[in-house]
């Protein structure tokens, strides 16, 4: 159907509500279908991928970067928008592309939408300056008056105008940093490769002019308008608009301001952001004088940004006041506490109900706790308020809310209910509880229930014991049907007068049979889901994973191939994943030239995995490749730690020469381990490592405790170098490093923690920073010298571990695999099986997480909603953990004394049950 142009002038919201959603309304390219297939037969080639539709030209010459021009628009207006540039842009030489779909369209113009990215419904890439010059002057004309937002990260062309520019990457210059990961780059005037960065504002080239003559007419000023509001402090940016802290001149108090840029977030209705940031000073306003929620003060325009000014509210985000508070002696909820904090919100919520309000985004995210214990909610833009009849509501964002946290109903459109906030309280409580939401992947199809998912969370063994109270409230809430969820004065009357005894979950017995169910899902889903032959990676990676190398341990396939050999080694048969991998390795290695040293990041986690793989297939073209490849590979480099640097080059050195008799191998290691206790940087805190200001790395200027980047992961180098050589330095040292991590500890409980580095408050309890990582040192040092000082530390360490094992999410670098693995670590290194035990139970908690991919239990990534397949955060890592805790072994990628083979110490293996 032909809807009338979406402009400026038009009132939005006085569009029929039927039309905005009717399931007729355009996608962007809808109105130009027969221009974009003529333009095929003109011999434009057009690719369609997930999210952009791209068009080169007849002939095309390659750029690797200039001025590129964008088109902004919203999900109204971007047919329209895409119907006025076509024509210009087909007349053109230029290679351009746009987003393929209305929900690609929403999700560029979307409130969480990064700021750099935002807003680009339209890329062009001019050939040349003249080109630039014209289709940016037509593009304007062609769209002048249709709606869009600002492009943050651009210059835009005029004032009001839809049509933007930055200098980026056409064809691209894509380099291998020394961190393991591809940045995409320009090159500047002299040739030398500069990151491409789109970022929340414009940035030109230091050595280019502005192309339009345009100069940075930014002012930046802290007082707006009418000099009352005068900014103090940024809280945050977003594509929505900032939130800042201001002093109100008039009253001399501190005030919030909130900032709503025009056309963000615009949804079928025409509603954006400052419609939403209006409603919720409604909101407020409606509220005033209840102490529910901030005072509003002021709400006011400039240049089409709208503000909202509110009362500044002293206090703690909830989730960082349950992560402070609610620890009671090992680890465990206060009873009481809890109890009281849950009946604290349930009246928070009544008191709102009972003034016709419905929050909708209910979450922890949203509440503050105040000085005096009280609780106050923000950023009502979604809530609902009653007015005239029973069923008259004023809301905004149907269909909207907090996955996990808004109640099922409410993301399919539900008129507003009270009931969707107690499924909302009962997730926030259940995060209390677990620091988790109930926002699980689905099981596809579905599996499970809802409520047997909730109840499996409150079930394996936790950290702390659970009180019978909230454990009633939260399967009470959390319900899928509405009206089978506990009332408010329930809820209340129960934390009145809360269970007096803590009720602890049964420990849940690890079984083989969740074992293979595991192991077996995820074999079976690799196998299901690998790609084409053709793709560089077989299975998807996160986000950041995405832009590391595709053949490295952490977000590669070294790791998953090193877990296919030890899975070989078990008399497992996984062929079917070796046709998957190994040719993927292989090819990449024969097209690229590889040296970075790393053992996670780099390549000589690479060489461990294809040797390991050479030996299990009985393959010596493949042991002899990986003895080339790692003799290859940088032996100068500034950083010492083991996942990017010379300790992790020396480990697999170590592990090498360890295999083959390799005096070379041996020698190469020895050199590693010189060079990296030459780059020490001994002082007040202990013995430490800096990673040089000088290098190109997001890790320059790291001093770490930590086992990734820092002194444990390097004292366990030195340590195994230290019995391979006969080097008392290098033992001297792994001692000192020992004694610097026990001066850093700190101890709660019995539990032992330290900061991810000097001076640093946070502390960490996985492999990568914290705990795990340093006990998995300090149990080898103690096997190797028998100072019980580095057993009790290395005990405590595995107390942090399990007091905090509930929160930990599926990763191996951050996780619960790679805590479990160190329990393994402390099993072996004291012959107690309770560490075995407690290893189990880590286990246990990763069923508990798991997910069913066509009938396969799998376990989801590190974001909790994806199955990913690498070591660092996917499969991979999850897979070697299971793979020791049934047959044992050495761990993979990892120093071990020489006086310590397969996971064991026979000279310490007396238990140390006592301590535990």
């Amino acid at each position: 159907m032909a809807l009338p142009l979406v402009r400026e002038e038009d009132d939005l919201q006085a569009m029929p509500r039927t039309v905005a959603l009717s399931v007729d309304f355009p996608e962007p390219g809808e109105l130009v279908a027969d221009s974009l297939a003529d333009s095929v037969l003109s011999g434009w080639l057009l690719e369609r991928s997930d999210n952009w539709t791209c068009l080169r030209p007849p002939v095309e010459e390659p750029r690797v970067q200039g001025w590129k021009l964008h088109v902004s628009a919203t999900v109204l207006s971007a047919p329209w928008v895409l119907q006025a540039c076509l024509p210009i842009l087909l007349a053109s030489s230029a290679q351009f592309k746009f987003a393929s779909t209305s929900a690609d369209v929403l999700k560029l113009n979307d409130f969480r939408c990064p700021r750099g990215n935002s807003g680009k419904f339209i890329t062009v890439y001019p050939p040349d300056r003249d080109s630039l010059l014209e289709l940016a002057e037509k593009l304007h004309e062609a769209t002048s008056g249709l709606s869009g937002p600002a492009i943050l990260s651009d210059a835009r062309y005029r004032p009001g105008s839809l049509v933007h520019y930055r200098y980026g990457a056409f064809d691209g210059y894509r380099m291998l940093t020394p961190d393991g990961g591809y940045r995409d780059c320009v090159l500047d005037e002299n040739g030398a490769p500069v990151e491409d960065r789109s970022q929340g504002f414009f940035q030109a080239p230091s050595w280019l002019p502005d192309p339009f003559g345009n100069e940075d007419s930014t002012t930046v000023t802290s007082v707006l308008p009418e000099g009352r509001y005068e900014v103090t402090r940024v809280v945050r940016h977003a594509n929505k608009g900032g939130v800042y802290r201001a002093l109100d001149r008039e009253t001399s108090r501190e005030v919030i301001v909130k900032e709503a840029r025009p056309h963000v977030g615009t949804d079928r209705e025409g509603l954006d952001a400052r419609d939403y940031l209006r409603h919720e000073a409604f909101v407020l306003r409606h509220l005033a004088g209840t102490g529910l929620v901030p005072e509003y003060v002021d709400l006011f325009e400039q240049r089409e940004h709208v503000f909202l000014v509110e009362e500044f509210l002293d206090g703690k985000g909830f989730r960082e006041r349950v992560d402070g508070v609610l620890r009671d002696g090992e680890g465990q909820l206060g009873t009481v506490e809890s109890a009281a904090l849950a009946g604290k919100l349930a009246r928070l919520l009544r008191g709102l109900h009972q003034r016709g309000v419905v929050v909708r985004d209910f979450t922890p995210n949203n509440l503050l706790t105040m000085p005096d214990g009280s609780v106050r909610l923000i950023d009502l833009e979604l809530a609902a308020v009653r007015v005239g009849k029973p069923a008259g509501w004023v809301v905004l964002g149907a269909g909207s809310g907090t996955p996990g946290l808004s109640a099922p109903e409410q993301f399919a459109c539900a008129d507003p209910q009270p009931s969707a906030d107690l499924f909302s309280l009962g997730a926030t409580l259940l995060h209390q509880i677990a620091h988790v939401n109930p926002d699980f992947a689905e099981d596809l199809p579905e599996v499970r229930p809802l409520e047997e998912r909730v109840a499996e969370w409150l079930a394996p063994p936790l950290s702390r014991p659970v009180s019978r109270t909230l454990s009633r409230v939260i399967k009470g809430l959390v319900r899928t049907d509405p009206a089978e969820r506990m009332s408010l004065a329930e809820v209340i009357a129960l934390t009145e007068s809360p269970a007096p005894a803590l009720t602890r979950s049964r420990e849940l017995l690890w079984s083989p049979e969740q074992w293979d169910e595991l192991v077996e899902g995820a074999l079976g889903y690799l196998v299901e889901t690998a790609a084409s032959e053709a793709a560089p990676r077989p299975w998807p990676e996160t986000g950041f994973g995405e832009l590391n190398e595709p053949c490295s341990v952490q977000h590669g396939l070294a790791g998953t191939l090193a877990v296919l050999a030890k899975l070989s080694e078990n008399d497992m048969h996984v062929e079917r994943l070796y046709d998957i991998v190994l040719p993927r390795i292989l090819r990449h290695l024969d097209d690229q030239h590889h040296r970075l040293p790393g053992l996670y990041f780099g390549f000589s986690g690479t060489a461990w995995a294809l040797f390991d793989a050479g030996r299990a297939l009985g393959r010596s073209d493949l042991t002899d490749r990986a003895l080339r490849l790692v003799k290859n590979l940088i032996m100068a480099w500034p950083n010492p730690d083991i996942t990017h640097g010379l300790s992790g080059l020396g480990t697999c050195f170590l592990y090498l020469a360890g295999e083959t008799g390799d005096a070379e191998l041996a020698r190469r290691a020895v050199h590693c381990a010189e060079s990296v206790l030459a780059a020490a940087n001994p002082g007040s805190d202990g013995l430490l490592w800096t990673i040089p200001m000088s290098f190109d790395s997001d890790l320059a200027g790291y001093r770490s405790y930590g086992f990734a980047h820092g002194v444990a992961g390097i004292g366990a180098f030195l340590l195994a170098a230290a019995g391979a050589a006969g080097r008392e330095d290098f033992a001297d040292a792994a001692r000192r490093c020992g004694d610097t991590l026990l001066t850093a500890s700190s101890v709660d409980a019995g539990a032992m923690h330290w900061p991810d580095c000097p001076g640093a408050s946070r502390a960490p309890v996985w492999w990568c920073n914290g705990s795990a990582g340093i006990g998995t040192f300090l149990c080898r040092l103690y096997t190797v010298t028998g100072d019980e000082r580095y057993l009790e530390a290395s005990i405590g360490a595995a107390r942090a571990v399990m007091a905090t094992r509930q929160w930990a999410g599926t990763a191996y670098c951050h996780g619960l695999p790679g805590n479990g693995d160190f329990l393994l670590d402390l099993a072996g290194a004291t012959g107690d099986p309770a560490y075995r035990a407690w290893a189990e139970s880590i286990a246990q908690l990763m069923w508990a997480r798991r997910i069913y991919r066509n009938g396969r239990a799998v376990l989801p990534d590190e974001g909790g909603k994806d199955v990913t397949s690498g070591y660092g955060a996917g499969i991979s890592g999850q897979l070697a953990f299971l793979i020791r805790l049934k047959f044992g072994g050495r761990r993979l990628f990892h120093p071990d004394p020489s006086t310590w083979r397969d996971g064991r110490s026979p000279e310490r293996s007396r238990t140390h049950s006592q301590r535990r």
